[in-house]
């Protein structure tokens, strides 16, 4: 039996799984989870681990590299790459007599700083599908590089700076590394300069970059997280032209455009879209599939039109899984 109520828990265990409230034991899919509240004790990878450990100073944690399986009480449990950024993982959990994969977010394609999902038969999957719509097609990470080079060339030759308005852990990190090659300088916010310097001490490395200097942008582009759109340091770089790069559908570029006050917005995902999500369930090939968070209840019709047992969890709730 497994209970759903701010993350997911395995009944007759202490094991949640990106728990968003205090418990005795969790599995960190990855650094970006939301509403994050420390257990305590924490099972992630290494990576995962160091990114948060600001924020998990008193927990007990238990790292665990990729493909090293492990007992954790009656339980055999190992943990997988998910591909949406470094250290991100997927959950096995074998109980002897079925096996559940927690999947959260996965992402099928290659990103420069991390390797795609794994994708391993289990006999029940509980995942997210935040992008289960099918408007979210996204393009791959090197179309998306192709669109944004071209806006960062025509920019610089407009003598403006380009600000790219980006999520600062992974997302920011993987467009550094792509754009390391094409010899642009690179001026990082310091959030971003910040989480580049732990993706450094974890042996992935990029050329040079600084941190960003307002009165020192010329030539340079600028890479910012959205928060930081409307601060003092970058209303004082005057000549701009700012571009956000977000999970989209072409119907929500405009809206994002307003919003954010942005002169363009590149569709640039690494989360698995509509067809990628299938493409993951589908070789999974689970008994049971379990969904949660946005989009649930409608991504769940399309899988069960494809065959699978769905139940869409978008309310906490309570079920026999096990």
């Amino acid at each position: 039996m497994i209970e759903y109520q701010n993350g997911i828990h395995l009944k007759g265990t202490e094991l949640w799984f990106d728990s968003k409230k205090k418990v005795g034991l969790s599995f960190i899919s990855n650094a970006n989870i939301d509403k994050f509240t420390p257990p305590e004790k924490i099972l992630a990878t290494p990576e995962t681990i160091k990114f948060l450990e600001k924020k998990i100073k008193k927990p007990v944690v238990l790292a665990c590299p990729y493909y090293r399986p492990f007992a954790l009480g009656s339980l055999q449990v190992e943990l997988v790459p998910s591909g949406t950024m470094l250290g991100a993982s997927q959950i096995m959990v074998d109980k002897g007599n079925k096996t559940l994969l927690y999947s959260g977010n996965i992402n099928l394609n290659r990103l420069p700083t991390t390797q795609p999902a794994h994708t391993n038969h289990c006999d029940v999957l509980v995942m997210k599908c935040p992008f289960g719509l099918p408007g979210y097609k996204f393009p791959s990470f090197d179309q998306s590089m192709e669109d944004l080079i071209k806006f960062i060339n025509e920019t610089l030759s407009s003598n403006l700076t380009p600000v790219l308005v980006v999520e600062p852990l992974g997302k920011a990190q993987d467009i550094i590394k792509a754009l390391d090659v094409k010899g642009f300088e690179l001026s990082l916010e310091k959030s971003i300069y910040k989480f580049t310097k732990v993706y450094e001490d974890l042996g992935i490395g990029f050329g040079e970059y600084g941190l960003l200097k307002p009165s020192e942008t010329e030539g340079k582009v600028a890479i910012i997280p959205p928060s930081e759109l409307e601060s003092e340091d970058i209303k004082n770089i005057l000549r701009k032209r700012a571009i956000m790069l977000t999970e989209c559908s072409e119907d929500e570029q405009s809206r994002i455009k307003s919003q954010y006050k942005v002169d363009e917005v590149i569709a640039l995902s690494n989360h698995a879209g509509y067809e990628e999500l299938i493409e993951f369930v589908d070789g999974v090939e689970p008994e049971k599939v379990y969904l949660i968070d946005e989009n649930a209840t409608l991504f769940a019709e399309t899988l069960k039109e494809r065959g699978f047992e769905v139940i869409s969890l978008e309310k906490p709730t309570q079920l026999n899984l096990l």
